[in-house]
């Protein structure tokens, strides 16, 4: 599904007027649209619905479902938070609103009985500020706010909470946190991006009259993964095929103290089909990893005692490369000097796509611009802190620019950039870029990534489109995610839950 901005929201509706709908019409739609889920869902007969309305078209929206439900038998109060309208389409529908059995109180005037109205309503309906927000809420609003946030009634926000960035996805301390969240048309990118995900409740997309066609030619630079994008990466397999038709992966990870990443990575690698897995890992903790992991072939790499790799086991790893369709760097590596410079050789010599994860990331961050001179597909896949690493920032300027930067980063060094965390962004040179819906806290626990990467890697391993790989693996890693908090919880499920749940997943999305 589309995800647009504020600004992309407002050309689509700016396309549905060329095509015929007026202004007017289309805030009708949205507020009757609006009205009707709630109508539709909840019981309002009797009900008090308290409306706040702002002094722009959000607030005619709001005025649009007063005059609904007032008609539905529900006891309506519209608060004017602000002012009196000051769009003609938004001033043409308090007008209509004045003409129904409507309760209309100026917040201003009458800041007492407006708290006491809000602490009894049954429902509240944020419509103040929409889409435009940017800034900081209206210092004289701040008490409305944190009164609506303290009542005990069901909140909606129409398009997105008052209070909330649409673009960036920041929040006002005193950001109405609601219930539900009622957006017209398509999503916006507030609702899926922290921190203002966490205040929009549950997200309703309603239909406001607007033809599929013009929001087919919307211009737009994000969208969720959906089912259907990831249905390509579990094909239907040739009965008459063998391990060599579904591609042969180096997985080039781990090192002392760090056998785990080899394991989860190769095993989610295998998990996903790849015919052939090459697990390249030091000697010392071969016994560890060939033990948990019976599947892979391994290359198994000898160092000297100053920790350098011997020159036959080096000479071994590039054939192994060269004999692959796909190469996983750095899960659990390490990042030492004579690793940091074996790795930057296979990013310079490689002829297959490279997904580089964990402590891979971290040694090109001392020499980015290798990257600019790859030829093959690059998938790079940090979290927060590597990502800082890459930018030379900080975590929370990452946090608080992550599609900003993951499409910038994407288009600068031409690699395919997962951002790891919630609501993981997967940006390409081009522009596209996909949002994660699926997955929970539960999957915060060191290894998930190595699980993830080893995913990305065996699709692309299998010839699978790069991208679609990275984004369908993050959506799959998320979906075993959400059934092992169902099966498991939060607290008790490991990175190895998923790789073991993947199986089921697989299936269920294959019967279905």
């Amino acid at each position: 599904m589309k995800v647009l901005s504020s600004n992309q929201s407002r050309e689509l509706e700016k396309r549905a007027v060329q095509s015929g709908l007026s202004y007017l019409q289309l805030m009708e739609n949205a507020g009757t649209a609006a009205a009707d889920y709630i109508h539709n869902n909840f019981n309002i007969k009797g009900k008090s619905i308290v409306i706040l309305c702002g002094k722009g078209n959000n607030g005619g929206d709001g005025f649009v479902c007063a005059r609904h439900f007032s008609v539905w038998g529900a006891k309506v109060t519209v608060i004017i938070a602000e002012s009196l309208p000051v769009t003609d389409i938004a001033e043409h529908m308090f007008l209509q609103t004045k003409e129904n059995i409507v309760n209309i109180i100026n917040y201003n005037r009458n800041i007492d009985k407006c708290y006491s109205i809000i602490m009894n309503a049954d429902f509240i309906i944020d419509a103040v500020y929409g889409t435009g927000f940017h800034g900081n809420i209206n210092q004289s609003l701040q008490p409305l706010f944190r009164a609506v946030n303290k009542a005990s009634a069901i909140v909606f926000s129409l398009d997105i909470p008052s209070g909330a960035n649409c673009n960036t996805g920041l929040v006002d301390e005193e950001c109405i946190n609601a219930d539900y969240t009622i957006t017209f048309s398509t999503l916006k990118y507030g609702h899926l991006i922290y921190p203002s995900k966490l205040y929009c409740g549950k997200v309703i997309t309603v239909p406001i009259g607007i033809q599929n066609k013009i929001i087919d030619m919307q211009n737009f630079d994000l969208e969720t993964v959906e089912i259907s994008d990831i249905k390509c990466l579990l094909k239907k397999r040739n009965p008459e095929s063998n391990k060599g038709n579904y591609g042969k992966l180096l997985c080039f990870c781990g090192s002392e103290g760090m056998a785990g990443a080899a394991v989860m990575s190769s095993k989610a690698a295998i998990r996903c089909g790849a015919g052939i897995v090459n697990a390249a890992v030091p000697r010392s903790i071969y016994p560890i990893v060939a033990s948990n992991v019976v599947e892979p072939i391994y290359t198994i790499l000898d160092f000297t005692q100053d920790c350098k790799l011997q020159k036959e086991s080096r000479s071994q790893l590039l054939k192994s490369l060269f004999k692959s369709s796909a190469c996983l760097i750095g899960c659990g590596l390490g990042t030492n000097e004579d690793i940091s410079d074996l790795v930057f050789d296979i990013i310079s010599c490689s002829k297959v796509p490279l997904i580089i994860d964990a402590d891979g990331i971290n040694i090109i961050a001392k020499n980015i611009n290798i990257l600019k001179t790859v030829s093959v597909p690059v998938v790079l896949t940090p979290h927060p802190g590597e990502m800082a690493r890459l930018l030379n920032t900080t975590v929370n300027d990452v946090q608080t620019n992550r599609l900003k930067y993951a499409k910038n980063f994407a288009s600068e060094y031409n690699v395919i950039l997962v951002l790891k965390g919630a609501g993981t962004i997967i940006a390409s040179p081009d522009g596209t870029c996909y949002i994660n819906t699926t997955g929970n806290a539960g999957m915060a626990k060191g290894g998930s990534g190595d699980v993830l990467a080893g995913m990305i890697s065996s699709f692309i391993a299998q010839g699978d489109d790069p991208l679609i790989s990275s984004a369908g693996s993050v959506y799959l890693h998320g979906a075993a995610g959400d059934l092992c908090k169902k099966e498991l919880s939060e607290y008790a499920m490991l990175p190895t839950d998923l790789i073991n749940m993947l199986p089921r997943l697989f299936l269920n999305l294959s019967n279905n």
